[in-house]
């Protein structure tokens, strides 16, 4: 289902996709989400709060040995939105590309591999140890040329109107000022640049447990406006459903929202 509309030479438009192999409309999973019932503990012993912070923390910065752990398994979990992040993006041979918050780094090799030997691939990783475990995954594949900077987003040495595309998987979350994160990245970006963001629906994050901590939950809506009030001008988004999928000791229901914000 799409639609479209426009307003003052800015355009929004969105596209909803489900997999064919999830059996749950957008509506039903929606109305899923706002139920926590639909968050099973996956033990015997149900997840107490203790545990859900600590899964919150090391979501926003791993460190350490649960830092790795959590990576590891922010690989299985992200597979899927971080491939349509990548696919929505469309990097090209030649490009230079900035991706903000890549963790560990595996799953962003297909982006740099597109990028061939003559593009440019710098990332933006606050967790130190994350940083050293990219450099491992991401070096020496024969690519574009990696850089990693361990500065956030406000600070990191990024050339001006030198950058391609803007990648950001599950980062929204915790960023306190959108408006200025995305006046930033306009900064960084090409007159033709285009930026994309992975999240899940605010619906989902409601539900799941651990959000509750140091989450800052935005609706569509909310971030599109950000999006053009900082000087977008076309944001369209694809919805996909992920179906229930086991995190730690729960299973929680997961939808991946792609947007795409164009100068």
């Amino acid at each position: 289902m799409a639609g479209n509309c426009t307003a003052t030479g800015i355009t929004l438009s969105q596209t909803t996709v489900s997999p064919a192999q999830h059996i749950l409309s957008s509506l039903n999973f929606y109305a899923l989400c706002r139920s926590n019932r639909y968050i099973q503990s996956r033990g015997s012993n149900p997840v107490n709060n203790q545990e859900l912070q600590k899964i919150a923390i090391q979501l926003a910065c791993p460190s350490g040995e649960d830092g790795t752990a959590i990576a590891e398994k922010m690989n299985e979990t992200n597979a899927f939105i971080t491939e349509r992040s990548i696919e929505a993006l469309a990097p090209t041979a030649g490009e230079r590309i900035v991706e903000i918050g890549p963790g560990n780094g595996l799953l962003s090799r297909p982006l740099i591999r597109a990028l061939e030997k003559n593009g440019d691939y710098i990332a933006l990783e606050p967790s130190v140890e994350m940083v050293e475990q990219a450099w491992n995954n991401l070096s020496g594949l024969g690519a574009a040329p990696v850089t990693i900077f361990t500065d956030d987003s406000f600070s990191a040495p990024v050339i001006s109107h030198s950058v391609d595309g803007v990648m950001a998987v599950n980062v929204l979350y915790f960023i306190d000022d959108l408006d200025a994160l995305f006046r930033k990245i306009i900064s960084w970006l090409k007159p033709d640049g285009r930026a994309v963001f992975g999240i899940r629906s605010d619906q989902c994050l409601k539900a799941i447990p651990y959000t509750r901590y140091g989450f800052r939950i935005r609706s569509l809506e909310e971030i599109q406006v950000s999006l053009l009030a900082s000087g977008f001008k076309h944001v369209d988004y694809s919805y996909y459903d992920e179906g229930l999928q086991p995190f730690d000791e729960l299973e929680i229901p997961l939808d991946a929202l792609i947007i795409k914000a164009i100068m």
